[in-house]
């Protein structure tokens, strides 16, 4: 159950896209006030794999105005479930048709101020199909070893949230990353420790 109240909502904008609602709200804290929502459609996100290889798109994004490398992601048609469209996506942005499908459940992007979650897959066994890009896309396609795309985001040369948590997800689920500390961070621990107790 909400621990907001909503006393009245409008909304002011509406694109294919998108629609952008404001909300007369009262905050948990009984404080009230008034907060901007954006409200997409379902929207989904693919990790694609080719062996040890990731396929991932760059293209130009207005909101920061420059390019980014990030993982297939795109909102749902009338009826689109969120693994039809992630099919669909990954057909049309990379040319790419994938037998084995997985779940990774869901991340969401800004909870503040943007309603519904991402749906996030796993996708493998591909085949390469015809891109068939919007008229406004320009994506080229980057294919890098698993590992140096984990680099990458450790480095802060991936820095799109969605595309970093869902490779994290990935990676653990493919080997390629695990939560066991290296041997090198815990003697370091080990040494502090002592140095504390002495």
């Amino acid at each position: 159950m909400s621990k907001f109240i909503r006393t009245s909502s409008r909304e002011v904008y509406r694109n294919p896209w998108l629609a952008f609602e404001v909300h007369e709200i009262v905050h948990p804290n009984g404080a009230a006030g008034e907060h901007g929502l954006v409200v997409p459609p379902l929207a989904s996100g693919v990790v694609v794999v080719d062996g040890g290889d990731v396929l991932l798109t760059r293209q130009e994004r207005f909101g920061i105005d420059r390019s980014v490398l990030e993982i297939v992601k795109g909102g749902a048609g009338d009826g689109e479930s969120a693994l039809a469209c992630a099919q669909r996506e990954t057909r049309e942005e990379l040319g790419i048709r994938a037998r084995s499908w997985e779940p990774m459940g869901i991340i969401y992007e800004i909870p503040s101020i943007l309603a519904g979650p991402i749906h996030l897959f796993l996708a493998r066994e591909v085949e390469t199909v015809d891109q068939e890009l919007e008229h406004v896309e320009q994506i080229s396609i980057e294919r890098l070893p698993f590992v140096t795309v984990l680099e990458a985001i450790v480095r802060g040369d991936i820095n799109d949230a969605v595309t970093g948590a869902a490779l994290f997800r990935a990676a653990m689920r493919l080997g390629f990353a695990s939560l066991t500390p290296a041997a090198s961070a815990s003697r370091s621990t080990d040494t502090r420790a002592d140095r504390a107790r002495d």
